[in-house]
């Protein structure tokens, strides 16, 4: 890991989260079309800072603990506010964002009685449920810049979402308990 700690990586992560109150400002007065634009940006952000990361060698602790942090606010944020504005079930944003609470909360006891030895790794679940959160978003607010699409696709994409964010939080749960049942030297937690 570098230690040089405004790496171009921890540069888009920073401005992804910059990005957030624009985006919740935009969804908020309903301006749909700039909201869609920013979140594909910060889409794009997030895609762009892990490949520079890998790439230019660039990996940082900092940039491991405020790349997850920046999407989940992202996200939950997003479903947040869709809901709110009855663009997204409640319930859908209700587990969306109850998962992301308790992973933060599962990986500060992990940090606190690990021992010190977590290694935050995402599973492949967990870059699932990101992507099928990601998508769910951009139907949402592609439904509104471009008219929407049958209900059922919508209602397809929240089942398979849901779907997926249960199964990684629960995949998680497990992996958490596995290393604390291990005395915090073996497993891997993960805050994505």
């Amino acid at each position: 890991m570098t230690r040089t700690l405004l790496t171009v990586p921890n540069q888009l992560t920073i401005f992804r989260m910059l990005l957030v109150p624009v985006f919740i400002t935009f969804m908020i007065y309903k301006w749909w079309k700039l909201a869609l634009l920013t979140f594909f940006i910060a889409a794009v952000t997030d895609v762009l800072d892990g490949y520079f990361a890998r790439r230019l060698n660039q990996k940082t602790a900092l940039g491991a603990a405020l790349d997850p942090l920046s999407d989940k606010v992202l996200m939950d944020s997003a479903f947040l506010v869709l809901s709110e504005q009855g663009l997204v079930p409640p319930w859908l944003a209700v587990v969306v964002i109850s998962r992301d609470v308790l992973m933060v909360g599962g990986v500060v006891l992990l940090k606190l009685f690990g021992n010190g030895n977590l290694k935050i790794e995402p599973i492949l679940a967990g870059k699932l449920t990101t992507f099928f959160q990601v998508l769910t978003v951009l139907a949402v607010l592609l439904s509104k810049v471009e008219g929407n699409p049958p209900e059922v696709l919508l209602r397809i994409l929240y089942i398979v979402t849901l779907i997926f964010t249960v199964t990684s939080g629960y995949l998680y749960y497990k992996r958490g308990r596995e290393f604390l049942n291990s005395g915090g030297k073996g497993g891997e937690g993960s805050a994505r």
